[in-house]
């Protein structure tokens, strides 16, 4: 009798370990940018303070720049990826703030790193948050608007959320980018250091605020009504893994970003210095990375 399903045994066995090594394979694969991203942390490890001092040329500075700008926006693109998946298991609006979260926690640091670099560029963060809202409110929403109405024709969106989101960010815009313009404490578009405090502290209640109501109290203006769940391709939920596996990855992923974009911040002052770009071109490339 037992040799009778030995046989079978030994199949589904082989069968399990194909399996378990397809998966593997395709998870080795699809995690490679974080082995790319990985591979430039150690050789900026080993090597980086060689690597700077040849950034003071203009063709190893090109290289440089290009070199972490690719890495660092492919490793993005997949805090993305795995912050979406985390949405999927956990479901909105959850997802929405672990994906605001992870991006802005990319940028913050690469604007501090950046400043605190040279200080040619004392605007960077005013001209990267300039740019965010530029680049999101016209040209991701402007083409998101057009692409899915060439696709679908018709597009269903919650106005509620979006008036939320919108009100939420207009006010902010206004007391960071145009207030300054038009304050006298001091010479130039700057704050004193109490309108400083007074727009940090309002800024974080603001923000306080649009989390209360969009976790809480009025939850369904960030849900879309008429998506089931049920209605995801099942090319979509192969790639959906553990909740475990997808938070240990994007904070591995987040890491790395994190770490060269503070190696990114050299190349991108001398970028700047060497090249004689804009001052707003420091903003543009943190933005065009982050978003």
């Amino acid at each position: 009798m037992p040799n009778r399903y030995a046989p079978a045994h030994v199949c589904k066995s082989g069968c399990n370990s194909a399996k378990n090594t397809q998966h593997f394979g395709s998870a080795i694969r699809a995690e490679f940018p974080l082995l790319v991203g990985l591979g430039t942390v150690a050789i900026f490890l080993v090597v980086g303070s060689d690597l700077n001092e040849l950034t003071t040329r203009a063709l190893p500075l090109l290289g440089v720049f290009v070199w972490l700008f690719a890495v660092i926006l492919w490793s993005a693109m997949c805090v993305v990826r795995h912050a979406d998946c985390l949405a999927i298991k956990l479901g909105e609006p959850y997802g929405t703030l672990i994906l605001t979260l992870s991006a802005i926690s990319i940028e913050v640091v690469m604007i501090s790193t950046a400043m605190l670099h040279g200080a040619n560029n004392p605007t960077l963060g005013r001209d990267a948050i300039f740019a965010v809202i530029m680049i999101a409110l016209n040209g991701l929403v402007g083409l998101s608007l057009m692409l899915g109405g060439l696709r679908y024709r018709e597009q269903h969106y919650n106005i509620q959320g979006v008036n939320a989101y919108l009100n939420v960010i207009m006010a902010l815009g206004v007391l960071g980018l145009v207030l300054p313009n038009f304050t006298t404490s001091t010479s130039g578009p700057t704050f004193s250091t109490e309108q400083e405090i007074f727009f940090a502290s309002v800024s974080l209640l603001l923000y306080a605020i649009f989390l209360l109501i969009q976790t809480l109290r009025h939850r369904g203006y960030f849900l879309d009504v008429k998506e089931i769940a049920t209605q995801h391709s099942p090319r979509h939920l192969a790639r959906v893994r553990s909740t475990g596996f997808h938070a240990v990855m994007l904070l591995l992923y987040l890491v790395t970003v994190i770490f060269l974009a503070e190696k990114f911040a050299i190349p991108l002052d001398n970028s700047i210095e060497q090249f004689h770009m804009p001052q707003a071109f420091g903003g543009a490339i943190i933005a065009a990375l982050v978003l």
